[in-house]
């Protein structure tokens, strides 16, 4: 997945029980996640609660179902890939709209404040919905498969991830060393070693907090860097070690582990396509 992508999947969550059948499956999983969306939508005088669920229920599905659908049959299947993208692009807009409003009602400022024109002093616990509104934002950069009207949206993801740093740096595990990693990879006011040196950096702060038993940042950073720089065994073996956690039905990484190492065994059986030996 590419730059500032693969963020929404390290603490990917789901309240049903049959995860492993949802990974494997796109259509159940599809589904799964439709209808769930439809039936939260359908609620009338939805609570804060419900607009924080359709936030995220939209970015998880748009990420962890829809784009990830699209990156692995894009290049054997084009126009059913951009189908894919368009989708995403949907349910990305949508969240969006779902957390300006959130912060909106906190905040009648916040969308001048998105447009460097108002401060404001956000409080410790708004950090979640800036999260799930940045991955949004993300979300739809990456979806839109380059249009400028998104493009122009970078800096927005850039403020609120700062912002959420500033607040909570070591929020939900190292999420936001997570998201740093990505950000990091598309910044251009970097050359390509101070890159990786600090996506080296983050990575490192998100195993620390994470205790090292998130697969996702091993799947990421091999992503960002070994592939890149046509380092194919550090690129083999960062996917190997992800491999290797131990899948915990009781661990927070449960979810998050399962989708990871799917990926890396994705990106083992396809290492040739990206490496010339």
């Amino acid at each position: 997945m590419n730059s500032a992508l693969y963020l929404i999947l390290l603490f990917f969550s789901l309240s049903c029980s049959p995860t492993k059948i949802l990974i494997k499956h796109d259509k159940i999983t599809s589904y799964y996640f439709e209808n769930k969306i439809a039936k939260a939508d359908k609620k009338e005088n939805k609570t804060e609660i419900d607009k924080k669920t359709l936030l995220r229920l939209n970015v998880e599905y748009g990420f962890g179902v829809l784009m990830e659908k699209s990156d692995k049959i894009i290049l054997e299947d084009y126009s059913e890939g951009l189908k894919n993208y368009k989708k995403a692009n949907e349910y990305f807009g949508y969240a969006k709209s779902t957390g300006i409003d959130l912060l909106s009602k906190k905040y009648p400022s916040f969308e001048q404040w998105l447009l460097n024109k108002e401060e404001i002093e956000f409080e410790r616990g708004d950090v979640e919905v800036l999260y799930w509104l940045m991955a949004a934002y993300s979300g739809s950069i990456s979806s839109s498969r380059g249009d400028p009207f998104e493009l122009i949206n970078i800096p927005i993801v850039e403020k609120i991830l700062k912002t959420c740093v500033k607040l909570d740096s070591e929020w939900n595990n190292g999420a936001l060393y997570s998201a740093l990693m990505s950000f990091t990879s598309i910044r251009q006011d970097l050359n390509e070693q101070s890159k990786m040196d600090t996506i080296t950096f983050y990575f490192k702060k998100a195993l620390s907090h994470s205790d090292s038993m998130d697969a996702s940042l091993y799947v990421s950073y091999s992503e960002l860097i070994h592939k890149p720089n046509l380092e194919k065994e550090l690129f083999l073996e960062k996917l190997n070690i992800a491999m290797s956690i131990k899948v915990n039905r009781k661990s927070k990484y449960y979810l998050t582990n399962l989708i990871a190492q799917n990926r890396a065994r994705w990106l083992i059986a396809n290492a040739d396509e990206y490496f010339l030996d």
